[in-house]
């Protein structure tokens, strides 16, 4: 890992992958909070940002990207800009960069993608985009008096933004280490992305009572996962089981493209 910068627990990145397209950060708003370009080698595209002042007066802001991996741990590292072997920071463009918003304003800025005509190009990149509010003069005194080391903290939000070519097929995951979690309550999974485009997929259990031969599909738990990255996805039993043998299948769906994967495993509730 080059260029150490910052790590985070997985937890903001599990919020900001998820279903969330508005981060509301009390100072200012920013809308969406991840951005899916699917553009081929040689395309450019180009998404609108949304940014609101909430506050009572002029603030100023600017646009910084960054890079970032996702470690074996599922800490996220931050690295800077260029320099993760899968960012897509230098094919992106901000206008404007700087800007400063009246109390209440908004403005929609342009995040421009532009991919190169190389092989490069042909598997999923990924960058970060902070949002950052700019520190007037005398907050930064104020916040010098008051700290040790003087140092300042700006308000920002973190946007993902992810380039993967629309035609690109070679998609593969696994599903494997079907496990109880606690018994009678919740059992897990990992599921691991081998190929070199995001996926974007669901894991659903199917629950088999050897009882009654009655077979029940559960609602599936949705993910997103980087190319080379295992998740671990918990499942929840339902809380009215009844004492009996059962057969728990856990179904990995990714693609429209691949067959259905499964993994079996014998359950008893006492």
């Amino acid at each position: 890992m080059r260029g150490y910068k910052s790590v985070i627990t997985l937890f903001v990145m599990a919020v900001l992958l998820c279903s969330s397209t508005i981060v509301k950060a009390q100072r200012f708003e920013v809308a969406p909070t991840r951005m899916d370009f699917n553009l081929e080698p040689g395309q450019n595209g180009q998404m609108m940002l949304n940014i609101k002042n909430h506050m009572d007066k002029k603030k100023s802001y600017s646009l910084v990207l960054s890079d970032w991996e996702v470690n074996e741990d599922g800490t996220v590292t931050y690295l800077p800009s260029g320099t993760s072997e899968k960012s897509c920071s230098d094919w992106i463009t901000l206008n404007p960069p700087f800007f400063e918003l009246q109390p209440n304003e908004s403005r929609k800025i342009a995040v421009i993608m532009r991919v190169p005509d190389d092989p490069a190009a042909q598997s999923s990149r990924w960058s970060m985009l902070f949002v950052q509010e700019a520190k007037e003069q005398n907050e930064t005194m104020s916040a010098d008096k008051s700290t040790k080391a003087g140092v300042t903290i700006n308000p920002s939000v973190g946007v993902y933004v992810f380039q993967t070519p629309a035609s690109y097929n070679n998609v593969a995951a696994t599903i494997s280490n079907f496990r109880d979690v606690e018994k009678g309550s919740t059992v897990a999974v990992d599921v691991k992305n081998i190929g070199d485009v995001l996926i974007k997929g669901k894991v659903y259990l199917i629950i088999s009572d050897l009882q009654t031969a009655e077979e029940t599909q559960l609602d599936p738990r949705e993910f997103t996962i980087l190319p080379g990255v295992s998740k671990t996805l918990e499942l929840s039993l339902p809380e009215n089981m009844a004492p009996g043998l059962y057969t728990l299948t856990a179904v990995l769906d990714y693609s429209p493209d691949k067959d259905l994967e499964g993994v079996i495993m014998d359950y008893e509730i006492e």
